[in-house]
């Protein structure tokens, strides 16, 4: 049995490397945000005629927009107010901000393009696989297959350590300050909040 959870342990580790490498580093992203300094992202600003059968309703025009004009992820954020109509069509790295007025569908299309880190932070923060921009769901699942490969690396850990008998001191004075660690790291970003 030890060596079976070792080799898992191992093949764990090798496999979930780059993922928690990535969300380490997207972690810092987001932690010092403020310090790390807000490069303004690349901005392009084009204005396209929407035919008519696109201004049906919002998420018409969205597709319209995806499928003739190159734009890819989620749309959100639909708004409609005194007969101009507001959308984004959002995806890590990149944010479209769409504004037509529904009688002449003359959309005016502000693309903004992030950052290296920006795009870090949006990976990080991506939730739920119910987007409808498929490769946003298949991070998501990725990311959920590392955290729960992150869960049984550490579980085996403890295993592996606890068939050391020489070392279950030292084992539990480190297990004991890493949980404290991240309960008190934990306690602190919430007081941030």
């Amino acid at each position: 049995m030890f060596r079976l959870m070792r080799n898992i342990h191992l093949g764990l580790g090798l496999g979930f490397f780059l993922m928690a490498l990535i969300f380490a580093v997207s972690s810092l992203t987001v932690i010092f945000r403020g310090r790390l300094g807000q490069p303004k992202p690349e901005v392009t600003e084009t204005v396209v005629q929407l035919p008519t059968a696109a201004l049906a309703t919002p998420r018409a025009a969205a597709m319209e927009l995806m499928t003739s004009h190159g734009l890819r992820g989620d749309l959100r954020e639909i708004k409609e107010k005194g007969g101009t109509v507001t959308f984004r069509i959002v995806r890590p790295g990149e944010v479209a901000d769409v504004t037509y007025p529904a009688a002449t569908g003359e959309a005016k299309i502000a693309i903004r393009r992030q950052t290296a880190l920006n795009t870090l932070m949006a990976l990080h923060t991506n939730h739920g696989v119910w987007h409808e921009y498929m490769p946003a769901n298949l991070w998501s699942v990725l990311a959920f297959c590392t955290s729960a490969g992150l869960i049984l690396l550490g579980a085996s850990g403890v295993y592996l350590w606890f068939k050391h008998y020489n070392e279950r001191l030292i084992g539990t004075v480190l297990l004991t300050c890493s949980l404290a660690f991240g309960l008190v790291a934990l306690y602190l970003t919430r007081l941030e909040q």
